[in-house]
């Protein structure tokens, strides 16, 4: 789970933007708090929503948290873009840390860089509040390994360890390393690192597509047509159907041979996550997921989900957020709102927090929205609200609603917001 997040210098945020995920002292919603493995008291919250005007910083956050999963996952760090309007930014250096908990341990991996090097990495146990280094990597100096660490490992293991931080160039990103390297002094530590970043982090976009929709269509079809049922998106069910026109036409051939030759069952087509191509024997058969709907006649007729409306489709393609069978997971979605009605979006949240109130599973939902229908006691507490602000100078700000102690939490909240009393609103010089 998320516990803290902070970036400074990067994109349109100059000075540190801290962000947490740890709950205040307010009443509501207090079923669906989780513990922070090692505290007695601090608990995490399930659901926070980020507002702000257009062009404010919403989604440079999610754009921050992706740029930093790729640093983790895959050593690059050529996406990382400075504050683009100022001298300070193209003077500092960009720093992003992350705390986070994954089986029963806190960890706090940090990294400051330029775009082309890294000047200071390290990862840290933070569990109960004590801070027990894993290591300190500066380049051109020995590594710094913890003494926790240390002791547990042989002479030669800890000497490799600490030689790398001197001889690894200062572009590459040492955790990387030390998984790519199999560095065993430091191996299971940054395994557990990379393991949230890659498993527990989903970062969903505004205009994304779920790749393994079809997979989860065909796996859990009666879960989904429930679902689009209750939503009243007018699908009645939804069903596969075999597609009886050449295969060859509608696939291109380096795809088709490739999966010939491949031990895989199934194949979902690039260009459509609905689509599905599938083996039996030597034959190679298409499937296509539709809706079916009945007609006044009482025929029934199934209808290709590319030809739903954007809400539904758009609604299809965020439901793994409730019917992903993983325990642990953390969803960080830009513009959860899109194309979906906001009595939609109340239930989709609703559903997310009466799962994480019923424990099963360990969730959390950050995202960021301009629906400010959702911005009441019944949806969200105040520490569960965050706004994104751009001052004149063109450098966003990122502000907790729990900060404004004048603010009650309870039904003003979307008031005190378009009243503009906790900033986040576009300042518009005329009407359209």
């Amino acid at each position: 789970m998320l516990v803290n997040f902070s970036f400074s210098n990067y994109m349109v945020f100059l000075q540190p933007a801290e962000f947490t995920m740890v709950a205040g002292r307010f009443s509501t919603h207090r079923a669906s708090l989780m513990k922070i493995p090692g505290e007695r008291y601090a608990k995490l919250l399930p659901v926070t929503a980020i507002y702000g005007g257009n062009a404010s910083g919403k989604s440079t956050f999610v754009h921050a948290m992706r740029c930093l999963r790729s640093i983790v996952l895959h050593g690059t760090i050529d996406s990382v873009e400075p504050h683009l309007f100022s001298h300070e930014g193209k003077t500092q250096a960009t720093d992003f840390t992350c705390v986070f908990a994954i089986e029963g341990r806190v960890l706090e991996y940090s990294i400051q860089l330029y775009p082309d090097r890294v000047i200071r990495e390290s990862l840290t146990d933070v569990t109960r509040g004590r801070r027990s280094i894993i290591f300190i990597r500066v380049p051109g100096h020995p590594c710094e390994i913890g003494t926790t660490v240390a002791g547990a490992c042989p002479e030669d293991d800890l000497q490799y360890a600490a030689k790398m931080g001197t001889s690894l160039p200062e572009k590459e990103v040492f955790l990387t390393t030390v998984i790519k390297l199999q560095v065993a002094a430091l191996l299971p530590h940054a395994q557990l690192c990379h393991k949230w970043f890659s498993e527990t982090l989903c970062i969903i976009e505004a205009d994304s597509r779920r790749i393994g929709l079809g997979l989860d269509l065909l796996s859990q079809l009666s879960n989904y047509s429930a679902a689009l049922a209750d939503a009243d998106t007018g699908v009645e069910q939804l069903s596969f159907h075999e597609i009886k026109s050449n295969i060859e036409g509608s696939v291109s051939p380096p795809i088709l041979s490739a999966f010939r030759k491949s031990d895989d069952n199934f194949l979902i087509i690039p260009d459509d996550s609905s689509t599905i191509l599938v083996k039996e024997g030597e034959r190679i058969k298409a499937i296509k997921c539709c809706s079916v709907y009945t007609a006044e006649d009482g025929t029934r007729t199934a209808i290709p989900l590319a030809k739903e409306s954007d809400g539904t489709r758009r609604y299809l393609h965020l439901l793994p957020i409730l019917l992903d069978a993983r325990r642990d997971r953390v969803y960080l979605v830009d513009e959860l709102d899109r194309s979906l009605h906001t009595n939609l979006t109340q239930s989709l949240i609703k559903s997310f927090r009466n799962m994480v109130s019923a424990g099963e599973r360990r969730l959390q939902l950050i995202f960021t929205t301009h629906d400010v229908f959702l911005m009441d006691g019944n949806n969200l507490r105040k520490d569960e609200i965050w706004v994104t602000e751009r001052d004149e100078v063109h450098q966003a700000h990122l502000i907790s609603m729990a900060e404004y102690k004048d603010i009650r939490p309870d039904h003003q909240l979307r008031k005190s917001y378009l009243e503009g009393r906790m900033g986040g609103l576009p300042h518009m010089s005329c009407c359209l």
